[in-house]
Formats: C-alpha cells, structure tokens, sequence
C-alpha cells in the first residue's frame, strides 16, 4: 500500500512504503549477502599443508606411519595435504629439496631423519615449524637446546640410535653367546656414528668383546673395508646408526653374509635388509609417533615448548630365514623376548613371539 499526501499545488504525491520497488532491492539484497555469508561460514577449511623431506625413498614407511597416526588423531585425509620431496638417495640434492619445500610455505615441515633434519637446520627458514621424524642425537647435532625445552623451531622424535647401540652388541652377546670378536660398521662424518661407536665402545668393555671398525662415509668405501677382512677374523657384526647403511643395508647385509658374520642393526633397516637381528622402532611406528608432535603443531603449539620424545616400545626382531642361511644356533636368553620373521611354521606371515628355546638351521 502507498502513502498518499497532498503537495502545495494541490497535487497528489505519493511516498514509498514497505512495499515499494526501492524497497524491494534493498531487502533482496539483504538476503543475498546473507546467504553467501551463510555459504562461507559453512565451507571447510583448506587442508593443513605438511611438507616432509626425505633422503631415500627408503623411508617412505615413514609417511605412512605419519598418514596412519594422524588419521588416528582426526586429521583423515580430507584434512591434511602431505607432499614428500625425496632425494631419493642423492644427498646433494637436500639443500635444493629443503627450499623448496620451505619455498611452499606448508603450515608445518616433517623431517624424516638426521640428515634431513641438520639440512632443514641449516636452510634459510623463516619462521617454519619442523618436526623430527625419528633422529639420532639432536642435542649433540646443536640443533635443540635440550630434551625437555627444545627451542627454535624444531621438535619431534628421538630414535635413540645412539643410545641403544649399546644395547643391540649386548642382545648381539646374548643371542650369539659365543661372540668375543665384533666388527663395526659406522660413518664418522655424521654426529651419530661417533656418539654410538662411544656407546658401544663402552658397552664392549664391560661385555669382555673387542671391537673392529670399518668406516662407511660412502656404500663403496664401506663395501671396499668389507673387502679387506679375512673369513673367520670377526664373529659378528654391528651397524650403527648412519644414512648410508641405511640405504645400502641390502649390499651390506650380502657382504656380511658371504663373510659369514652375523650382523644386528636398528630396525628401521626393515627386513629387506638382510640383516640376522634389529633392534629399534620400526621407520612406520617412528612416523606415526611423529604424527602427535605434528598434530599438536597444528593446534598451535610452540615447538619451541614440545619436549622431545623417545621412541615408544623398542623391540627385537630375528631373520629366520638368515638364521638357516648362516647355519647359526641362537640362545634361549637371547631369544625370550624376540620376535621372529619368516617362521613357516607360525601362524602367518609377520612378527611372531618365539617361546625360550634354542633356534637354529
């Protein structure tokens, strides 16, 4: 309905009520804008951006374990977008990786190991948050300031190579009684291999063993030291945490074999490593550890402030099938809380818990 007055000259004028056309598009227009805002308020939220290094593809069960963990933590795929940049074995091409992926501005940078990590320490970062993916010694690399109260920008997970190196030629004792003569495998440019060839030295002394070295600053020069012992000269060998034994674990592992020497090594070597025992976290159960420090990151977290984690659980893990191939018995002590792989006559393929009892060929 229209307001109708007169005007002075006697004229009818009308005003516009309620109901008028001007009216009309001011109110639509109302209804537009709060339907669009209505529609954006309910749109999701971009997916969080998690960049992840990586110097092999060999620790690509890393970032399964990452997706596991952080799906089992709310963050489903939907939710988070994981782009891995991997050297894929080539160390060099690290520094170029870490930029960028730095340069992709993700909400938080995974690093999947010690090298990894000192790359992204030393990258020019502004302000990132990285998360350690499972590292040997980063208190003696220099990249945190403590275990507790981390500083900087870097958190996450310590694999506790160093540290349980002593324990794996204890383990390497118990299952092979008979040792007395270990060869040692270790790479002296990295911090790792020094901090656990200390370790071990300690630990040696105190088991009654003695210890050769060979370094493994490259897998050739590693392969070259292997080439120069005699058959019979060690009874068993030991690796100790390093990049290169890592991914060359498989050729190692051969060389070792045809030495006849029994070797023991971290177990995120993974069994295609060839190696008769490991003893460790598992690069998957390293990774989905990490995925807490990564989802506390995303709700805000300062790293800074994230004290740093061990691993969780450490286990041992026995090759059967290279048990058989070195023709080798191993002792009950030895084996009580082990696991074997590759048992025929266990329930399945997998981890199987072995009772007390001797195992051999």
């Amino acid at each position: 309905m229209m307001d109708q007055r007169i005007d002075r000259n006697g004229r009818h004028r009308r005003r516009p009520g309620l109901c008028g056309p001007g009216r009309h598009v001011a109110l639509l227009s109302l209804v537009l804008a709060a339907a669009l805002f209505a529609g954006c308020a309910r749109r999701d939220p971009a997916p969080a951006a998690i960049a992840v290094l990586l110097a092999d593809d060999v620790r690509l069960e890393k970032v399964e374990g990452l997706r596991e963990g952080l799906a089992e933590l709310g963050y489903t795929p939907d939710r988070v977008d994981i782009t891995v940049y991997s050297a894929r074995g080539d160390r060099s091409r690290l520094p170029a990786l870490a930029a960028q992926a730095i340069a992709s501005g993700p909400d938080v940078l995974v690093a999947g190991g010690g090298i990894e990590a000192d790359t992204l320490h030393r990258s020019d970062n502004p302000g990132l948050p990285v998360v350690m993916a499972g590292v040997a010694s980063p208190v003696r690399w220099g990249w945190i300031d403590s275990y507790a109260r981390p500083g900087g920008l870097m958190t996450g997970v310590d694999n506790q190579h160093a540290e349980l190196s002593g324990k794996r030629l204890e383990l390497l004792t118990k299952l092979l009684p008979d040792v007395r003569r270990v060869l040692v495998l270790y790479d002296p440019q990295v911090v790792p291999g020094l901090h656990a060839l200390e370790v071990v030295e300690e630990a040696a002394a105190r088991l009654g063993v003695s210890l050769g070295t060979v370094e493994a600053g490259d897998l050739d020069g590693a392969l070259a030291g292997l080439g120069a012992i005699e058959p019979g000269e060690y009874d068993a060998a030991l690796l100790l945490p390093a990049f290169v034994l890592e991914s060359g674990a498989g050729a190692i592992a051969a060389a070792l074999e045809r030495l006849g020497l029994p070797a023991m090594g971290p177990l995120d070597l993974g069994p295609e490593a060839g190696l008769m025992a490991a003893y460790g976290n598992s690069n998957r159960a390293q990774g989905k550890q990490a995925a807490r420090f990564v989802a506390k990151v995303l709700s805000g977290a300062d790293p800074a402030t994230l004290p740093i984690e061990s691993i969780d659980n450490p286990e041992l893990v026995v090759e059967l099938e290279v048990v058989r191939r070195l023709g080798i018995t191993l002792k009950p002590e030895g084996m009580a809380f082990a696991h074997v792989r590759g048992d025929e006559a266990g329930p399945g393929p997998g981890d199987v818990q072995v009772p007390a009892g001797e195992v051999g060929p």
